[in-house]
C-alpha cells in the first residue's frame, strides 16, 4: 500500500518538476525574444537597405541595356507588325 502511495507521490513530484521546467523554458524564451527584438529589427532594416540598393543597382545596370535593346528591336517589331497586318489584309 505504501509502495503504491510512494509511486503516486513520485509521479506527482516528477510532474511538478516537469511543469517547473516548462515554465522556466517559456520564461527564458520570452526573455531572449524580448532582448533580441532590437537586434532582429536592426537586421531586418539592414536587409531592407541592401535589397533597395540591389534593386537600384539593377535598375542602373539594366536600364541602359533595355533602352538599347528597345531602340534596336523596336523597328523590327514595327516591321513585323506591318508584315502581319499586310498578310492579314491579303488573306
Amino acid at each position: 500500500m505504501f509502495a503504491i502511495a510512494g509511486l503516486f507521490l513520485l509521479l506527482t513530484v516528477l510532474g511538478a518538476v516537469f511543469v517547473a521546467f516548462v515554465v522556466l523554458a517559456v520564461l527564458c524564451k520570452l526573455v531572449f525574444k524580448v532582448a533580441l527584438l532590437p537586434l532582429a529589427l536592426a537586421f531586418g532594416l539592414l536587409k531592407l537597405v541592401f535589397v533597395a540598393m540591389g534593386v537600384l543597382v539593377l535598375l542602373v545596370v539594366a536600364g541602359p541595356v533595355l533602352l538599347v535593346a528597345g531602340v534596336v528591336l523596336l523597328p523590327f517589331a514595327l516591321l513585323g507588325g506591318l508584315a502581319w497586318a499586310a498578310i492579314s489584309a491579303v488573306t
